[in-house]
């Protein structure tokens, strides 16, 4: 008897742990979901190297998404260029900006009319000035670097009602691994599509549709590493 009832209380377990790795494992997952690799929260990696950080696996939804984004750190030290294209019904343009970023300090040069406009971005200053054109415009300034780049800031996402988020996904673009969003930003039939780069934390592309039909887009290459600091000095006015 003592044998039989050892042996009933074995396949007892058995079954029991059968069943708590059967509901861990496979209820709930009738769809497949795609994974990425993170950094955790609060790693400062200026230079986009994660070398010894610590890797979080998360699976990417429109019900998380907002969390995920937040472990990401921007890279602070990277030049690129953006280019930005503007859709309508008769037509489209196209224009590039080349963007210095070291820190806080931002300095950003685009082709308008014949002239180049130089953006500096120092110490809560904002600096305008044009390549052909003498005087330095100089105003307070506490804003977003990402207005003058004309890019969108992907942090908006942070702070939308999840029922706002669309889609959410791992997926490549242009050959590197982002987490991909597409939501509703707020204003009426318009409709945002992000691809912020898991490496490094920096928007590399973005689309947005008024009515499905696309209106902008935007592109980023960026390259990591220390900039010419005098890149930031502003000119004398």
């Amino acid at each position: 008897m003592r044998r039989r009832t050892r042996l009933v209380i074995i396949i007892l377990l058995v079954l029991t742990a059968s069943v708590i790795i059967y509901a861990l494992f496979f209820i709930g997952q009738t769809v497949e979901t795609s994974h990425v690799a993170l950094p955790t929260a609060g790693i400062d990696d200026n230079n986009g190297d994660d070398a010894g950080a610590e890797i979080v696996e998360a699976t990417v939804t429109t019900e998380n998404v907002q969390a995920v984004l937040s472990k990401l750190n921007r890279a602070e030290n990277y030049s690129t260029t953006v280019t930005i294209s503007d859709y309508w019904v008769e037509g489209s343009s196209t224009m590039e900006l080349q963007v210095w970023v070291a820190g806080d300090r931002v300095r950003i040069r685009s082709e308008v009319g014949a002239s180049e406009r130089n953006v500096l971005l120092l110490d809560g200053t904002l600096y305008i000035w044009y390549d052909s054109i003498s005087g330095v415009h100089i105003m307070p300034y506490d804003g977003s670097s990402d207005a003058w780049m004309r890019s969108i800031s992907y942090e908006e996402v942070l702070d939308l009602p999840v029922d706002s988020i669309l889609n959410a996904d791992y997926r490549q673009y242009n050959g590197v691994d982002c987490i991909y969003v597409e939501y509703e930003p707020g204003v009426e039939n318009y409709v945002n599509r992000i691809y912020v780069s898991v490496e490094n934390g920096l928007l590399i592309g973005s689309e947005a549709y008024e009515n499905d039909v696309l209106i902008y887009r935007m592109y980023s290459q960026p390259e990591l590493g220390d900039q010419d600091q005098s890149l930031f000095t502003p000119p004398e006015s």
